[in-house]
């Protein structure tokens, strides 16, 4: 048998053993060879390069996929967690815990100004949680309530309910996200408890916001209005609406909420969002420069980074 005959023959062999998943002793009987043979085939077909093994690490690919998106959304962190499920509501529920991990570590340290956005994700955030024993923390909502009656949108029952996860203090937004005319709003924009309010979203250690995608459109349409900017926006970080440029439109007057210069300001900006129908959102909150630090799972970072452009 010449060398050509030879690598054939470890190339079918190689075939039936791993696209065909045959045994070796199957693979020895179709071909009236020994088991022996076929071991040696098999070994013999790795060191002629024939057959090439790749390990897949998810871990290392995860970590690939943390550094593309820092680098080409300049953001300064990046945690994506490895699932290999297709079922978006598992991959929701891995990010809460990746976000859980690290995020947990810093209010630990005590005495930090928690300012808090609203949505699905970031109240399974705060459910899933541990009750912990903190020091001198602060949660805080980003913006005024509403009278929404889905709970993932009451912004001070969500600040309650992380404050009392972590035994924190908690301040209330005793005031509406929107009033009904300018005077109204600087009106209340005068009154102490807004002023509070407004000390805190200027000096936020951590803020900690979902990232809406044209869904959040609809239910702040049907409640404050619709108006013809609402075609340009892709998505919302706390109220703050963006087209897919990352350019910011504004799309309500008169609300009484932290401005994206207080959420940009603070001195850690956390997004936790997953989800393929997130995934355009996502990129273009990236771009807003708003965020420092993204966490999501495996297969939106992926379909983040078809939206990158250089």
């Amino acid at each position: 048998m010449n060398v050509s005959d030879e690598k054939i023959l470890m190339a079918e062999v190689a075939t039936l053993y791993y696209e065909k998943k045959h045994t070796q002793q199957e693979i020895a009987n179709l071909m009236n060879l020994s088991r022996q043979t076929v071991s040696k085939l098999l070994n013999d077909a790795i060191k002629e390069n024939i057959v090439e093994i790749k390990i897949h690490n998810p871990k290392k690919d995860c970590e690939e996929l943390e550094t593309l998106i820092c680098e080409r959304f300049g953001i300064n962190k990046c945690v994506v967690c490895g699932s290999t499920s297709r079922n978006e509501s598992i991959r929701r529920t891995m990010t809460v815990k990746a976000a859980q991990d690290y995020i947990l570590p810093i209010i630990d340290k005590g005495r930090q100004k928690i300012a808090l956005s609203w949505g699905r994700t970031v109240q399974e955030l705060i459910n899933s949680m541990p009750e912990i024993k903190t020091n001198g923390n602060t949660v805080f909502p980003l913006f005024g309530a509403t009278d929404n009656e889905n709970s993932y949108f009451s912004s001070n029952e969500l600040a309650r309910g992380m404050a009392d996860k972590i035994g924190a203090n908690v301040k209330y937004a005793w005031f509406p996200y929107m009033a009904e005319s300018i005077e109204d709003c600087n009106l209340l924009k005068n009154l102490s408890y807004f002023e509070k309010m407004q000390d805190l979203w200027d000096s936020a250690d951590i803020a900690i916001v979902g990232i809406g995608n044209t869904e959040i459109l609809d239910i702040f349409g049907k409640t404050f209005g619709y108006s013809e900017k609402h075609s340009e926006v892709i998505g919302d970080i706390a109220t703050h609406f963006f087209n897919e440029k990352g350019e910011f439109v504004n799309l309500y007057q008169n609300t009484l909420c932290a401005s994206a210069d207080n959420i940009r300001n603070a001195k850690q900006t956390i997004a936790v969002a997953c989800g393929n129908n997130k995934a355009l959102a996502i990129a273009g909150a990236l771009r807003t420069k708003l965020i420092d630090t993204l966490i999501t799972d495996e297969y939106t970072a992926k379909k983040v980074l078809d939206f990158c452009w250089s």
